[in-house]
């Protein structure tokens, strides 16, 4: 009788096999459920999300939230100005510039009270900020305490027409700047938006939701450069080409292969220049994007402010620049300049904003003229939709760029201290 040896099966084989099995039930096992998720799941529930509703006390209906969110279903269409039901109200001790805007009665002069006593407290761009301020508060009561005075001529009358900067016929200032007219001589506040090209829902928003008289800055190593400054010009609006320049920390953060340096000769930078300027057309000017090194050296900014001039472009500073010659050697040069009055989003936060577009108000009353600039921020984009309706109301006028830096000389510009958020 033929015995049958039974052998035991591979140890190998076995833990492949099962391995092979398990690994094959997990996936299907998660195909099932993604596909049951994919198909009876809620869009909200894909990741968190905060809603945030501000007013004064409990309304008797909810206030509408942002439709930028999802899960918004019915929301005010957000692509006109104005149209968004996003309330953000005035604070309760929001300063006052002491002009009445619901009637033309002159406006009222804040009564004189005793100054309060100065406490002690540390200086910060010529600002003495006392314990429990901060530099905005600070620079804001300044701004509204100096235009108290002159707001009554502001507002009541004319403001007198400012020197003109020479404009050179068949240049791309002369030709792409936007025209604007301001007949009744209203003070104007002017506005540009950076940082564009890079993010497609910001910029495209940009283009989209904001009036056609912001200045829109794009960044040369945006995609389709063109593509975008042609959309941008399409919609009204007048476009600047970002200049690369060096910061302090250029080994750490080199901004663009063609950057403006202190260590390479002029006609290095000025190649450089001529180059970005090549990538597109249709720009009325350039503004720096960073800086800190170079602005501060007038033998390095003096030939490439030449060169500028020379192309027949603007130039504008971004407020983020802490020294700078940039004023100094464009009014030598005789070149369009706008030096900003304030930099709206150094801090992306919703107080920082509104106090920055306060600072911006009384600068246009004040002087006739002021240059806020800011980032494609979502929240710049929505605070800015909400306040530019109200400017009329107040007897401002909302310009281009250009017209800010044709009417105003660089002497004349005064820009207000802000501090960099880098430190």
């Amino acid at each position: 009788m033929t015995a049958r040896i039974s052998l035991d099966p591979s140890p190998f084989k076995s833990a492949l096999l099962h391995g092979t099995m398990g690994a094959m039930t997990l996936v299907a096992t998660l195909g099932i459920g993604g596909a049951a998720v994919h198909y009876t799941g809620s869009a909200d529930a894909a990741s968190p999300a905060i809603r945030v509703a501000l007013f004064d006390e409990a309304p008797s209906q909810a206030p509408s939230l942002n439709p930028r969110l999802p899960g918004n279903v019915g929301a005010t269409d957000y692509a006109g100005i104005g149209d968004t039901t996003l309330a953000v109200p005035q604070p309760v001790n929001e300063p006052s510039l002491g002009v009445d805007y619901q009637s033309n009665i002159a406006p009222r002069r804040a009564a004189n009270t005793q100054a309060e006593p100065q406490s002690q407290g540390i200086r910060i761009n010529g600002q003495i900020v006392r314990p429990g301020q901060s530099l905005s508060q600070v620079t804001t009561n300044g701004m509204v305490q100096q235009v108290s005075a002159s707001t009554t001529a502001a507002v009541a009358q004319p403001v007198e027409s400012a020197p003109t900067v020479p404009v050179r016929a068949n240049t791309p200032f002369a030709k792409n700047a936007r025209p604007f007219e301001n007949a009744v001589g209203k003070p104007t506040v002017s506005i540009i938006v950076g940082g564009l090209g890079i993010n497609w829902g910001r910029t495209q928003s940009a283009i989209d939701e904001l009036p056609p008289e912001v200045t829109l800055s794009f960044a040369p190593t945006a995609t389709n450069l063109t593509t975008w400054v042609r959309k941008a010009r399409r919609a009204g609006h007048e476009v600047l080409i970002e200049l690369p320049m060096e910061p302090y920390d250029y080994g750490r953060l080199r901004p663009h292969p063609q950057v403006m340096q202190v260590a390479v000769t002029p006609e290095v930078n000025k190649a450089r220049l001529n180059k970005i300027l090549a990538g597109t057309t249709g720009y009325a000017g350039l503004m720096n994007y960073q800086g800190g090194k170079f602005a501060a050296d007038i033998e390095a900014v003096k030939p490439v402010i030449t060169a500028m001039n020379e192309r027949g472009v603007a130039f504008f500073e971004d407020g983020s620049l802490a020294k700078s010659v940039f004023a100094e050697a464009a009014q030598a040069e005789g070149l369009p300049f706008g030096g900003t009055s304030a930099w709206l989003d150094a801090r992306p936060e919703a107080d920082e904003i509104a106090n920055q577009l306060l600072i911006l108000e009384a600068e246009a009353l004040e002087n006739g003229a002021a240059l806020g600039t800011g980032m494609s921020f979502p929240i710049t984009i929505d605070m800015l939709k909400e306040w530019i309706p109200g400017l009329e109301a107040k007897g401002i006028a909302l310009a281009p760029a250009t017209h800010f830096a044709k009417t105003s000389t660089a002497s004349s510009q005064v820009k207000v201290a802000a501090l960099d958020p880098a430190g």
